[in-house]
């Protein structure tokens, strides 16, 4: 009897059977063992790349949207979500981090501002030691602030640079290193986080999760207001400092909040940090939430423009060239 063969439909490959990546056998579309996909020659025409190109994008744009909306219109509820395992349909945190941080540095070319990007001299900025309850840091303060002054000295001897060419050159390092430097703020803040959540998150990721978070919220809502500020001139938070610092309750704003900028930040982050902390811990006592969220909210002030700042200062000396 005459055998018959049936030809394939296309040519058959190792790799359609195989990953590529791993070698192990394909059972499905992915591999169980890496998740690579596995792939058929059609894959490769112009029509299947430019239909993969355009889900990309819609797909992570979707993301994106959804993620942006949740982080202010529900404080905390992306973290909730990533804690109890459902990631798919959200931007990673450190995505949404990076977002923000990009948005942040577009706008500082049309809204220079050097609160995040500090400038040469901006050491001498000494809220860690003005605060009442922090007196006692101030000698150490005072010594961090008289070694970046040696350090800026013996830049201005090895570079021969004048004042303004060196606060230039220094301006322009700042906002390149600050880029990789605000990374920094991830860990540092979510440590915070975590001394004062220690019972309630299981993991030191979940407090760097939600460090990750509202550091963006932070980023976005500072570059805008920025913007307001900056380039259009439009005093936003004017009214609000006018109220509490310039009426008969501007004692206990001054004891609270010590100044307006203090102040404008911790009404941008005290009420999205206590709603957060009550999405996450519906359980605890409001009281106990306000009172811990208010003292997060000091302490990483403190901590950005204090620690944070005078490092930045330090590392772009130290390196720039």
């Amino acid at each position: 009897m005459q055998k018959h063969h049936t030809k394939p439909q296309h040519p058959v490959t190792k790799t359609e059977h195989h990953c590529p990546s791993c070698n192990t056998a394909f059972n499905g579309r992915y591999c169980f063992n890496c998740g690579e996909k596995a792939f058929h020659e059609s894959d490769f025409t112009i029509k299947k790349f430019l239909a993969h190109t355009l889900d990309m994008f819609t797909h992570l744009d979707g993301k994106f949207l959804r993620s942006l909306k949740y982080l202010f219109a529900k404080p905390g509820f992306l973290t909730h979500e990533n804690m109890r395992g459902a990631r798919v349909k959200y931007a990673k945190p450190v995505q949404l981090f990076l977002l923000a941080n990009v948005l942040f540095f577009i706008i500082l070319h049309f809204a220079p501002t050097t609160d995040y990007t500090p400038g040469l001299g901006d050491e001498h900025y000494n809220h860690l030691s003005d605060y009442p309850l922090l007196k006692k840091l101030a000698p150490v303060d005072t010594a961090v602030v008289q070694y970046i002054g040696k350090v800026t000295d013996e830049k201005f001897e090895k570079t021969h640079l004048s004042p303004q060419e060196l606060e230039d050159h220094f301006l322009i390092n700042s906002r390149i290193y600050s880029k990789s430097f605000l990374l920094l703020l991830v860990p540092l803040f979510g440590g915070i986080v975590y001394l004062f959540n220690v019972r309630k998150f299981k993991y030191f990721s979940f407090s760097l999760i939600f460090a990750a978070h509202f550091l963006a919220y932070q980023l976005i809502t500072y570059s805008v207001s920025s913007l307001f500020i900056y380039k259009f001139k439009i005093p936003i938070w004017r009214p609000f400092t006018y109220l509490f610092f310039e009426t008969p309750i501007a004692p206990v704003s001054q004891f609270l909040f010590s100044d307006p900028f203090l102040f404008v930040n911790m009404l941008l982050w005290i009420p999205y940090l206590f709603i957060a902390f009550r999405r996450l811990f519906p359980e605890e006592i409001k009281a106990v939430t306000l009172v811990k969220t208010y003292f997060i909210a000091q302490i990483f002030f403190f901590l950005t423009f204090g620690f944070y700042k005078k490092l930045l200062i330090l590392l772009t000396l130290w390196l720039m060239h």
